[in-house]
């Protein structure tokens, strides 16, 4: 795996704790906020968005 993949898949990790922790506006749209927040693709931020939900079920 390059540098660049392991960065992308760290945001990812960070922007799905983000969103996992609750610290999203929920009056607003979620893709575009993980997208400005931490540059992600569509694609990351849709793997933000799943691998929200495992963190959420850990918490629980």
């Amino acid at each position: 795996m390059s540098g660049a993949a392991g960065k992308s898949d760290s945001t990812v990790d960070l922007a799905a704790n983000w969103l996992g922790t609750g610290s999203v506006d929920r009056t607003k749209a979620i893709l575009p906020q993980l997208q400005d927040k931490f540059g992600l693709t569509a694609l990351q931020a849709v793997q933000a968005i799943r691998e929200s939900r495992l963190v959420l079920a850990r918490a629980h």
